[in-house]
């Protein structure tokens, strides 16, 4: 059974002036899912997102909600909502009021009606007999549902979301991205988050639009992004990684597995696109998928612990290799439980990991990654 669209863009170009913000960009975003598009500032999700809501106009291309076009319908006959990174909440009015102030525009309803949907609302938040509360009151967990169900009252198809997770702290938006994904789902709307915070979109989102440069890079699920990234600026981007760079691809043990060398070390990754041995190429490994042995085992990688970088729940260790004929360090995240070895700094320890750790692309010169 096909899945039902709520979104499509189909080659969507948008100009402004001699500056290419979004190029021919295509994607779909099925009903009920959360879709996030990531990238970093300047990569033109930002722009994608207000084409979507009608605030911008594609320079060429198509935009389809609920399978109608919409590319000259305005903002306000749109079936979407948006929630701004800066909630933009009426400090004068108490929580009930923001809440009825989209329904309030729309007209047509009494105010008793627009109460109970208001209500309603806030229920479908979690924040059931708040209504009299003034803003200042809340939480900054309550005012971002307070933004929410201002959004959701006036029942969208799809709900915009423009980095409203951004101003929060660090404890703060941890809570909050897993209580929006929870929300989300409970509701069953179709949410567009945009982010540059790769922690944020990995943990919320059914599927992922990599943006780079008003291109998309790649579409997956947060999983396959991780393990599987289609390009150098995706494995790069996303999650932290091992960037070893320079080596050159000896052979291809298979369709999937390559070796390369670097400095003069034979390594095993995925081979992440077309390439023939004698490539120049880069290796990324990620630290978390690292094994880390004391001492001098075979086969593995020798190296001596240079730093130890304490951060709560692991500790980030920082490793020389002996053997390379260039300076080459690895970092290896080894995570604080009872099985965890050993190591001080000035340690010769072995390192080894299975291929599908590693990711190989052709080399790309610094100022350009």
């Amino acid at each position: 059974m096909a899945q039902e669209i709520d979104v499509s863009l189909v080659n969507v170009t948008k100009k402004f002036g001699d500056l290419v913000a979004v190029d021919n960009v295509s994607f779909d975003v099925p009903k009920g899912s959360f879709f996030s598009l990531l990238g970093p500032s300047g990569s033109g999700k930002t722009t994608i997102l207000r084409m979507i809501a009608g605030f911008e106009v594609p320079t060429s291309g198509d935009i389809y909600i609920g399978g109608q076009r919409v590319n000259d319908v305005p903002p306000n006959k749109r079936p979407c909502n948006m929630v701004f990174q800066r909630l933009a909440l009426f400090p004068m009015m108490n929580v009930l009021d923001n809440v009825m102030y989209g329904l309030r525009r729309r007209g047509g309803m009494s105010k008793k009606e627009m109460e109970r949907l208001a209500n309603d609302a806030l229920a479908r938040v979690g924040l059931a007999g708040l209504g009299k509360r003034r803003i200042h009151q809340l939480s900054g967990g309550q005012q971002q549902r307070v933004a929410l169900a201002r959004s959701l009252v006036l029942d969208p198809t799809v709900l915009l979301l423009d980095e409203p997770l951004a101003s929060l702290d660090l404890k703060l938006r941890q809570a909050m991205k897993l209580e929006l994904k929870r929300l989300q789902e409970r509701l069953g709307t179709t949410f567009i988050y945009i982010t540059h915070d790769q922690t944020v979109a990995i943990a919320m989102s059914d599927t992922i639009a990599v943006i780079n440069k008003g291109r998309i890079e790649q579409i997956a699920s947060p999983e396959e992004l991780y393990r599987r990234p289609a390009t150098h600026f995706v494995a790069s981007f996303v999650g932290e990684n091992n960037i070893l760079t320079e080596g050159r691809l000896v052979r291809q043990v298979d369709d999937q597995v390559g070796e390369v060398e670097m400095g003069g070390i034979l390594m095993q990754g995925r081979i992440g696109e077309p390439m023939k041995p004698g490539d120049k190429v880069d290796l990324f490994v990620r630290p978390e998928m690292i094994l880390l042995q004391p001492g001098k085992h075979s086969p593995g990688i020798l190296g001596k612990v240079s730093e130890i970088n304490f951060d709560g729940s692991h500790s980030l260790i920082v490793v020389d290799l002996l053997e390379s004929q260039r300076p080459l360090s690895i970092n290896v995240k080894v995570q604080h439980t009872e099985q965890a070895p050993e190591v001080h700094v000035g340690d010769v320890v072995t390192l080894s990991w299975n291929w599908g750790a590693g990711n190989i692309f052709h080399h790309v010169p610094l100022q350009e990654a």
